[in-house]
């Protein structure tokens, strides 16, 4: 037992027995915070954090996650890894503690993580596993790693969860239907890494067309034209989307002919024609705006942030860009509920293929 103590609250995974976790936690616990022992070690908890892998990638990607989060937003964070197709025993579990000093030393501050790995049928038990691992009396987020699902079990949770935080820059050229579908269902609203991500890209088109450009400029605009990675797609529809909502532009008609992806979009005076262009490099690279009366504006992207260019002389904008560790403590406080998400999100599935 003792070195299972000096492993659980190092942050080396224990294996536990799956029909009484909280019981085998719980002794942990006791043992850990034992009298005598040299170092006090505090339990803190603030949030349920439920996140689903399916796959070697997502699970790193979501023990990354969850390691950096705890340090900022204590959690019990329960990692279900979902293995469909996967034989051995259907159900393991595993837990082990994220611990931090305090500063000035002698008190850690730890939080658990619970690890259950389901193989076949063995996913059949993860509601109910997962509904009796809650802690009670405190919110609880659902947290993809990867692509979001609609299976039962997902759409289950996501009913009683009070935030549903996804990331949509996963999607690549579509998907965002099955966000919107999911995001139906949830009590509270989704919080998007990727939209999340996109808020200094956001900040600086609405600043490129302060002084000197013209406001108007804005609600004149007949071309409007996104070079992006194709695995970026999702993220550049959520900015035209967005574009759309804000500008009241009208339901977009797909041209057929062309070979990157392009629409006719009615606005008040007349139609704006929007092209989205593959383009080698991360992200979005590139966003031009072109108005009836021939003003040109161009936001790049270049190592040290964002250039602006055109019919007005080049300047910097501010561009901060976030890790996923910051996107999801910001998704669990108030820009996780930002009401301009799901009218964007909207206005991109219309774009969708």
């Amino acid at each position: 037992m003792t070195a299972d103590v000096e492993r659980f609250t190092g942050g080396h995974a224990v294996g536990v027995d799956v029909a009484a976790i909280e019981r085998d936690l719980a002794a942990l616990w006791r043992k850990a915070s034992a009298t005598g022992a040299e170092t006090s070690v505090t339990r803190a908890c603030s949030w349920n954090l439920v996140v689903f892998a399916s796959t070697d990638a997502e699970l790193t990607r979501a023990r990354h996650l969850a390691d950096a989060l705890v340090a900022v937003v204590p959690s019990r964070t329960l990692l279900l890894n979902q293995r469909a197709n996967a034989t051995g025993a259907e159900v393991e579990a595993f837990v082990t503690a994220n611990c931090r000093m305090m500063p000035g030393g002698g008190k850690l501050v730890c939080t658990e993580e619970i690890t259950i790995e389901a193989r076949g049928r063995g996913s059949d038990h993860l509601p109910s596993l997962t509904r009796a691992l809650l802690v009670p009396d405190i919110p609880t987020a659902v947290l993809w790693a990867g692509v979001p699902s609609r299976a039962p079990l997902v759409e289950e949770l996501v009913t009683t969860a009070d935030r549903l935080i996804v990331d949509t820059g996963a999607l690549g050229a579509g998907g965002l239907e099955r966000v919107e579908a999911l995001g139906s269902k949830a009590s509270h609203r989704v919080a998007d890494l990727a939209w999340l991500k996109l808020a200094p890209r956001r900040l600086a088109i609405a600043g490129a067309f302060d002084a000197p450009v013209e406001a108007g400029m804005l609600y004149r605009l007949k071309r409007v034209a996104v070079e992006c990675a194709p695995e970026a797609f999702a993220s550049a529809k959520l900015l035209l989307g967005w574009l759309g909502a804000r500008l009241g532009w009208g339901t977009p008609e797909r041209l057929g002919d062309r070979q990157s992806p392009g629409w006719r979009v009615p606005r008040q005076q007349g139609a704006a024609l929007v092209d989205l262009t593959p383009a080698a490099g991360p992200g979005v690279s590139r966003m031009s705006f072109e108005s009836d009366r021939g003003e040109k504006v161009r936001i790049t992207s270049t190592d040290a942030g964002l250039t602006l260019d055109g019919s007005w002389p080049a300047r910097a904008l501010p561009h901060v860009a976030l890790a996923d560790e910051a996107l999801v403590v910001a998704a669990l406080g108030a820009r996780g509920r930002d009401k301009l998400y799901p009218a964007a999100l909207h206005r991109a599935i219309e774009l969708e293929e």
